[in-house]
C-alpha cells in the first residue's frame, strides 16, 4: 500500500491550498532556536544578484524572504500544486512541475532550495538527478528534510487516540525516515563532489493546545489508515482532549523537530 507522505493524490489534496501547511509550520512559530527559512538562506551564502529556483515552494514562504531581504537576482517558484504556485506568484515567476522533470535549462539556476519535500518525492533519486542538472556549475543545492523521531509526541497522540477509536493497532505513516538526514547525506552525495549537513535538531514546549490540534487535524486521515468522516473526526477529538489534559498538567506539551539542512555542491 503506498505510503501517505508520497501518495501524489493524497499530496494534491493536503497542498491544495496553503491551510493545511500554514497549520504545520504554526507549530513551529514555538521552536526555541533559530527560524529555520532565515538560517537556511544565511548558510546558502547568497551574494545578492543570483537566479534562485525554489522546488517545491509552497507557500512562498522562502520567496517572501528574499523578497523582504532585497534579493537582486531573479526567483523561480516550481510545485507540484497550482494552488501553492498561485500563493507564491507575488514573489517570483512560478509554474506547476515535477521535481523529477524540471521545465529549466541545464545549468541555470545559481542556487536551488528543496525544502523539506524530498521525502514526499516517490523517485527521490531521480528528483536528485533533476536538482543537479538544473544548478550551474559551482552552484549549491540547500535541502532541508525531517529525520527519525520528528514530532514524535505529537505521532503517539495521534496514533493512540487512533487506536482507541478503531480497536486496532495503528501505524503513522506520514513517515519522513525515508528521507533521514543519513539517508539524505548519502543520496545527496550519488550527485555532489559536496555535502555538508547543518543539524538544527530542538526539542521546545507548546503551551497552546489548539497549535499542537491545528498539526494533528492537519495530517491526511489516511496517516491513521482512515478516510474523512466519523471516525477520523473522533480521533481528533480525543487526540485533543489528550493534547489539553497534557498542557493544563504540564504546562505544555513538548514538541522535538529533528530537521536539518544540506547543502550540496
Amino acid at each position: 500500500m503506498t505510503n501517505s507522505a508520497h501518495d501524489p493524490s493524497i499530496l494534491r489534496q493536503q497542498y491544495g491550498d496553503g491551510d493545511r501547511l500554514a497549520a504545520r509550520q504554526a507549530l513551529w512559530r514555538y521552536r526555541s532556536g533559530p527560524a529555520l527559512t532565515p538560517t537556511a538562506l544565511d548558510l546558502a551564502g547568497l551574494a545578492g544578484p543570483e537566479l534562485i529556483v525554489d522546488v517545491g515552494c509552497g507557500r512562498g514562504t522562502y520567496l517572501a524572504e528574499l523578497r523582504r531581504r532585497g534579493h537582486g537576482g531573479p526567483l523561480v517558484g516550481l510545485d507540484l500544486s497550482a494552488g501553492m504556485a498561485r500563493i507564491s506568484a507575488p514573489y517570483g515567476w512560478t509554474a506547476v512541475t515535477d521535481v523529477t522533470a524540471l521545465p529549466l535549462r541545464t545549468g541555470v539556476a545559481d542556487v536551488v532550495l528543496c525544502m523539506h519535500m524530498l521525502y514526499h518525492v516517490p523517485a527521490v533519486p531521480a528528483a536528485i538527478a533533476e536538482l543537479r542538472r538544473v544548478v550551474a556549475p559551482g552552484g549549491t543545492v540547500v535541502v532541508a528534510t525531517n529525520s527519525v523521531g520528528h514530532n514524535h509526541e505529537a505521532r503517539t497522540v495521534l496514533a493512540g487516540a487512533a487506536e482507541e477509536v478503531t480497536g486496532g493497532p495503528v501505524r503513522t505513516d506520514w513517515d519522513t525516515s525515508r528521507f533521514s538526514i543519513d539517508i539524505a547525506r548519502a543520496a545527496l552525495a550519488v550527485e555532489f563532489d559536496v555535502v555538508q549537513v547543518h543539524d538544527l535538531t530542538d526539542s521546545f514546549p507548546v503551551p497552546d493546545p489548539d497549535a499542537v490540534l491545528g498539526y494533528l487535524a492537519s495530517m491526511p486521515p489516511e496517516t491513521v489508515g482512515l478516510r474523512e468522516g466519523p471516525l477520523w473526526m473522533r480521533v481528533l477529538e480525543l487526540a485533543g482532549e489528550r493534547v489539553a489534559a497534557r498542557i493544563a498538567s504540564h504546562g505544555s506539551f513538548q514538541v522535538t523537530s529533528r530537521a536539518a539542512v544540506l547543502l550540496a555542491r
